[in-house]
């Protein structure tokens, strides 16, 4: 059996825990696929979760999805809501998306000294906040996902491919002071708890006018279910902890 269907281009999918995950950014809405193989041979590249089955119950899985897919309710659904495709202009292949791994934080506790926060990083940081505000409050979270994708796609078009190179490296000290002085001011504005949709887009804008473009993280748990999204460059945390990161698998990058 051929494989006809595509992810649309606006949805993401990861393997955690055994489980197949996808995020509709469109819709705004997670949704998660069992078993696992499900939709494998009728979705292009469905990942099969094969450190949770062997080959053998794998393959049988997907016959038997194959076999049953036309009054599948899943598969019905997905194309209703128009997450599936058969254009490959507009689809995509389903497979997973890669991420460095979190190894370390940018920042180290320090209490024995105060950042440098300047009247500039103030005033630049209450216009960041007030946009990012701005921008979740009257855009979907599509279009600002999209926002932030181009505004950072532009930045790297226009350094050379060495210069480009470099940016991701990123200078690491002045990165690193910008954030403390980020971390430092942030306290005025708002409250990172249980915000941090908010507090990514709002650092990375700040970041972005001084040119500083890092990677925008969303990420998920199975069991129980639990999305967080966070900042990093490479495999630097900004402004999270690495170790409660990797407690997610990431399922989108910008």
């Amino acid at each position: 059996m051929s494989e006809p269907y595509l992810l649309s281009a606006h949805v993401h999918i990861c393997v955690t825990e055994g489980q197949v995950v996808l995020l509709d950014l469109a819709r705004d809405k997670y949704m998660a696929v069992s078993p696992p193989h499900r939709l494998a041979g009728w979705v292009q590249g469905w990942p099969v979760a094969g450190a949770v089955e062997s080959a053998d119950a794998a393959m049988a899985g997907a016959s038997a999805a194959v076999a049953a897919a036309p009054q599948d309710a899943v598969l019905l659904k997905m194309l209703a809501a128009g997450m599936l495709v058969t254009d490959h202009r507009s689809g995509k292949s389903a497979v997973p998306v890669q991420s460095a791994r979190p190894e370390m934080a940018l920042l180290a506790p320090d209490l024995n000294s105060r950042p440098r926060a300047s009247g500039t990083h103030l005033w630049r940081l209450a216009l960041a906040h007030a946009r990012a505000r701005a921008s979740l409050k009257a855009r979907s979270i599509e279009s600002v996902v999209e926002h932030v994708a181009r505004r950072r796609a532009r930045a790297l078009e226009h350094r050379r491919a060495a210069d480009t190179a470099a940016s991701e490296q990123g200078e690491p000290g002045a990165l690193a002071e910008l954030v403390a002085a980020f971390v430092h001011l942030r306290p005025l504005f708002y409250t990172a708890r249980g915000a941090c949709l908010l507090d990514s887009l709002v650092l990375l804008t700040f970041l972005a006018g001084y040119r500083f473009f890092p990677q925008w993280v969303f990420g998920v748990q199975a069991d129980p279910f639990y999305a967080h999204c966070w900042v990093q460059q490479q495999g630097v945390v900004l402004t999270d902890s690495p170790g409660f990161v990797r407690s997610f698998t990431p399922i989108m990058v910008v």
